[in-house]
C-alpha cells in the first residue's frame, strides 16, 4: 500500500467505524474517505482526524448513482459493509458496484456473511445476491464472510453475571474478533492482486454460548450464566432497547433466532489462520484483552 491509496467506506455502521478507528492508528493508514448521510451532526461522531486532509467525510445520497460515482472519484479501494438488516440492501449494494465500475475503482472489498447460501435467512439471501453481482461485475474484488463478531456480546452485561440470548445456548456458532478482520483487510489493501477474485470464510472459533459464559466466568472470577429467553421475548427486549428499526428488521431477526436455535452458524478456521499467518484470537484471548485480566 502506498501513501496515495484511498479507501472509501460506504456505510457508517459499527463495523466500518471500528475499522476506521484502527486504520487511523495504523502506521500504514491509507487516505480514508467516508460516505456519510446528511444526518445532523453526524460529522462530530467520527474521529477529528477524518475532518482534515488527507482524510474526508463526504455527504452522499446512496440511492443516486451519479452522486455515488462522483463520491468515488479517485478512490482505489472500496470497503462495502452494506446496511444492517435493511430491505434495500441488495439493490443498494448493486448500485454501489455499478458506481465503483464507473469510477474505475481498483478493488472492491465486500463484508458479506458466513454461508450466504443459507438462504432461509433473509439477511444471508440478500448478501448472496450482492456477491453474485460483484463476481459478475468484472471488478477486482475480495469477499469476506465473517460469522458473529465477538464484539456482539455485551461484556458489560456479562460482568453482571448474565448472557441474554434468544436461542439455544448449547448450539455452536462461529465467531471472529473484529481486530482479526481489520488485519485481513489491511493485508488485502497492501497486496490486492494476491487476494483478487477471492471469497474468504473468516471463522476463528466455533463455540456455544454456554461455553462462552464459562470462559467469561473464568476470566472474571465469577459465575456467568446464559439467560435463554423465547425468541419473541428476546425480540421484545430488543424493541425496548431501541435496537429494532423496522417491521422488516423485526421479522428478519425473529427468523434468524429461530434458525440459530436449530442449526447455529459454524464454519472452518483454516482460511483465517492462513490469512493471518498465526492462530486467530480465541474467545479466551479476547475476553482477557477486553476485560484486562
Amino acid at each position: 500500500m502506498n501513501s496515495k491509496s484511498t479507501i472509501a467506506f460506504t456505510t457508517v455502521g459499527r463495523t466500518s467505524r471500528y475499522a476506521i478507528s484502527h486504520f487511523l492508528a495504523s502506521s500504514d493508514c491509507p487516505n480514508i474517505r467516508v460516505l456519510i448521510p446528511s444526518t445532523a451532526n453526524i460529522r462530530e461522531t467520527f474521529p477529528a482526524k477524518l475532518r482534515s486532509s488527507p482524510h474526508s467525510l463526504l455527504v452522499v445520497n446512496r440511492s443516486d448513482g451519479n452522486s455515488l460515482v462522483a463520491a468515488l472519484s479517485g478512490v482505489d479501494f472500496i470497503l462495502h459493509d452494506g446496511l444492517a438488516v435493511h430491505p434495500r440492501e441488495e439493490a443498494m449494494g448493486a448500485l454501489m458496484v455499478e458506481a465503483a465500475r464507473a469510477a474505475k475503482v481498483r478493488h472492491f472489498i465486500f463484508i458479506s456473511v458466513l454461508h450466504p447460501l443459507r438462504i432461509k435467512l433473509p439477511t444471508h439471501k440478500l448478501k448472496l445476491g450482492i456477491e453474485e453481482y460483484i463476481v459478475e461485475s468484472r471488478l477486482d474484488y475480495t469477499i469476506l464472510q465473517p460469522p458473529h463478531f465477538m464484539q456482539n456480546v455485551d461484556l458489560d452485561i456479562a460482568q453482571k453475571g448474565q448472557l441474554p440470548i434468544g436461542f439455544s445456548s448449547t448450539i455452536e456458532h462461529g465467531f471472529l474478533d473484529m481486530l482479526d478482520l481489520i488485519t485481513v483487510i489491511l493485508k488485502i489493501i497492501s497486496n490486492p492482486s494476491a487476494h483478487a477474485m477471492a471469497r474468504y470464510e473468516l471463522v476463528a472459533e466455533n463455540i456455544c454460548y454456554e461455553k462462552i459464559a464459562g470462559v467469561l466466568g473464568k476470566v472474571l472470577g465469577r459465575e456467568v450464566k446464559c439467560n435463554v429467553m423465547p425468541a419473541k421475548q428476546f425480540l421484545a427486549r430488543m424493541n425496548d432497547l431501541g435496537e429494532i428499526k423496522s417491521e422488516y428488521a423485526e421479522d428478519a431477526i425473529l427468523r434468524l433466532m429461530q434458525y440459530y436455535d436449530r442449526w447455529g452458524l459454524v464454519g472452518n478456521p483454516n482460511i483465517l489462520q492462513w490469512l493471518l499467518e498465526r492462530e486467530p484470537v480465541t474467545w479466551e484471548t479476547y475476553a482477557r484483552r477486553e476485560l484486562k485480566q
